[in-house]
C-alpha cells in the first residue's frame, strides 16, 4: 500500500530563458527602443538552439510588447517598460516555481519516510506474530 509520487524535475523551458535574457538586454540598454536585433537564425546560433525555440521566445516577447517581429524585416525592440514588466512577471513566476520544486522535494521525502515507516511496521508485526506463535506453539 505504498503511495509513490515521483517528483517531476521542474525546469524553465529554454525559450523562456531566452526571452528573459533578451528582455534583460533591453532593460540594461544593450538593445534600445527602435533598434533591430538579430534575426531568428542569428539568435538561434547565439543561444545554440533551434530557430523554433527562438521563435517561441520572440512570440512571448511580442505578446508582452517588448519587441515587434516584422516579417521579412527582423525583430525590433518596442518598449523598455514592457521589458521591465515582463521581467517582473517572470520573477514572480520563478518564485512560484521554486516553491513548487521545494514542495515536490518535500512530498518525495515524505513518501520515502512513509515507505520506511510502513516497512518497519510490517517487520514489527511479523516479529510480534512470530513471538506469539512461538509462545502459543501455533
Amino acid at each position: 500500500m505504498e503511495n509513490v509520487i515521483t517528483a517531476s524535475p521542474l525546469h524553465t523551458a529554454r525559450y523562456i530563458t531566452i526571452a528573459m535574457d533578451i528582455a534583460e538586454r533591453v532593460l540594461n540598454g544593450n538593445y534600445i527602443e527602435g533598434q533591430k536585433i538579430s534575426g531568428r537564425s542569428t539568435l538561434s546560433g547565439l543561444y545554440n538552439v533551434s530557430p523554433e525555440t527562438v521563435r517561441r521566445a520572440l512570440t512571448l516577447l511580442q505578446e508582452a510588447g517588448v519587441v515587434k517581429v516584422l516579417p521579412g524585416a527582423g525583430v525590433q525592440v518596442n518598449s523598455v517598460e514592457a521589458a521591465r514588466d515582463y521581467l517582473a512577471e517572470s520573477g514572480q513566476y520563478k518564485v512560484v516555481k521554486e516553491m513548487q520544486e521545494r514542495l515536490n522535494r518535500m512530498v518525495l521525502e515524505r513518501n520515502q519516510l512513509n515507505s520506511k515507516i510502513e516497512h518497519l511496521t510490517t517487520e514489527l508485526l511479523e516479529y510480534v506474530s512470530s513471538l506469539l506463535a512461538a509462545k502459543h506453539k501455533i
